[in-house]
């Protein structure tokens, strides 16, 4: 296969989208110092500038505490009604992220038990996922909450971020009610921040799948409700929401048995139960991409953000911790062309628990940081993605290889990888490569199985449950990014050199040219 770049072919800005920002899990544990130096790392090496995460108004951020939540008082008369509202440890974990250098995405979610008009609970954390019981005392606390805000941090500052209107409430394990009860909340929602002040930036559905995004921006017109972007996530199969089918359940079943006959972990029964190769290879290329296009060919001029996309929804998939994913991460950002004005990956840190915190190093987590602060493969894939030259040129189809091309005015980069969605897959490519400028050095960064393979390196130290802090040091440094000499030759006024990539590899090539 060979590609030939022009340097004066017609060019269009990089699309850095996939920077605006990242999710992370739920907001109590932005209280802990490892998932902040997490975040911290996304921020200083790969230039994230928001951090969106769930549950900020959990019963376990302590917003809206009554004396009946604490079984001692149950037979105290009128429990209930003494009460008290306080955003401290909201103030902490938004006091962390800007300390970090990234701002809020304030996602409302979820309900306080206090408020709430049922007690349906989800996900492994226990939010309330519930209606309040009056959408005028939800409107008055946001409303309280707002006003936090500005005095802590001032109106320059909050004006700065983005709100966001509650989780998927598409999905029953995120909202208990009907797309009406949602169109309801957020309209009760968007006028008590706007009343506070409206200068604010508020959005919504957050679904999954990029669904309702007609009937929502339908339901805000017809009501004149303001909105200020649209909001909405996307997965290959999109998993839990879209996926489950008899015979995943079936198999689902026969796992879990499996798991009790021979003794198996729980990370490895949640990997057998959840993790279908077989189904994820039917998702087509490039899938993501059409699904953005589709969602901005729908709401218009209004500012699109992704909230929320990752190669799986499904946790406890070997595909997050290993190549799989960044060559899927890579592939979706190349397809990026302006519809998007956030892509936000999700999320930052495997210290996650919407299901289960699985405590061994590499347990198929969706963060590009493992639990012990080390950087994945997709992480580096990110970090491939930050180093780009600020103009895109075109090129022809390169076919199963997705490239990119890329230039500061004078030098070349260029972005490769033959991602698949099929994880058995190992198809070798040999590529020439020819440039229309000589150079004067190549250099080359490889993201593959002897390179960026920290659950390799694991593997090879025999699979340890636990890592001490100077293993930990030691994967890090023996599995980070580095740059290659790659060889080359300048024949006749072109440069040219040679590559191998196997499936869902990625690689990229620096040119500089000669002076």
């Amino acid at each position: 296969m060979e590609i030939r770049i022009n340097r004066k072919e017609k060019g269009r800005p990089t699309d850095y989208s996939w920077q605006f920002g990242l999710g992370n899990c739920h907001a109590y544990l932005l209280h802990r110092t490892d998932v902040i130096e997490h975040i911290k790392l996304a921020h200083d090496e790969l230039g994230i500038r928001y951090i969106r995460c769930h549950g900020i108004l959990d019963d376990d951020m302590l917003t809206y505490q009554r004396m009946g939540d604490c079984r001692m008082f149950s037979s105290v008369p009128g429990k209930n009604k003494i009460s008290e509202i306080n955003f401290r440890q909201v103030g902490h974990v938004y006091d962390n992220l800007l300390d970090c250098g990234v701002k809020p995405f304030v996602e409302l979610s979820f309900m306080p038990s206090a408020l709430a008009k049922g007690k349906k609970l989800g996900l492994a954390y226990d939010p309330n996922i519930t209606m309040p019981r009056s959408l005028d005392e939800w409107a008055d606390y946001i409303r309280a909450f707002i006003r936090f805000l500005l005095n802590r941090y001032g109106k320059q500052e909050i004006e700065s971020w983005y709100f966001e209107v509650w989780n998927e409430p598409d999905l029953s394990c995120f909202f208990a009610g009907t797309q009406k009860d949602y169109f309801r909340l957020y309209e009760a929602t968007v006028r008590a921040i706007k009343k506070e002040d409206e200068n604010l930036r508020v959005g919504g559905p957050s679904t999954s799948a990029c669904k309702w995004l007609k009937e929502f921006l339908d339901f805000c017109e017809k009501n004149d409700v303001p909105c200020d972007f649209v909001s909405t996530h996307h997965y290959p199969g999109d998993a839990f929401g879209n996926f489950i089918n008899l015979n995943n359940v079936k198999h689902m079943f026969s796992a879990s048995r499996n798991a009790v006959k021979n003794k198996k972990t729980l990370s490895e029964a949640m990997t057998d139960m959840f993790f279908l190769p077989e189904d994820a290879k039917r998702w087509e290329k490039g899938t993501l991409a059409r699904m953005d296009k589709e969602a901005k060919k729908q709401i218009g001029d209004k500012p699109l953000f992704i909230t929320e996309w990752n190669s799986m929804a499904v946790f406890g998939s070997p595909v997050h911790d290993e190549k799989y994913s960044a060559a899927f991460a890579v592939k979706s950002c190349l397809d990026l062309d302006g519809s998007a004005d956030a892509y936000m990956f999700w999320c930052c840190s495997d210290l996650f628990e919407e299901q289960f915190m699985l405590p061994k190093p590499f347990v198929g987590s969706f963060g590009i940081v493992s639990n012990d602060g080390i950087p994945k493969p997709n992480f580096w894939a990110f970090k491939m993605l930050s180093q780009l030259y600020p103009t895109r040129l075109s090129i022809p189809d390169t076919g199963d290889v997705d490239c990119g091309v890329f230039t500061d005015g004078k030098n070349i980069q260029i972005l490769m990888t033959p991602q698949s969605g099929d994880y058995y897959e190992n198809r070798n490519y040999d590529i020439d490569l020819a440039l229309d400028f000589e150079t004067e050095e190549v250099m080359i960064q490889r993201i593959d199985d002897t390179h960026c393979n920290p659950k390799d390196l694991w593997i090879k130290m025999g699979s340890l449950d636990n890592l001490t802090r100077a293993q930990v040091k030691e994967i890090r440094e023996r599995t980070k990014l580095t740059a290659e000499p790659l060889a080359f030759e300048n024949v006749d006024g072109e440069s040219r050199f040679k590559v191998s990539l196997s499936s869902n590899d990625v690689v990229l090539i620096t040119a500089k040219a000669r002076s």
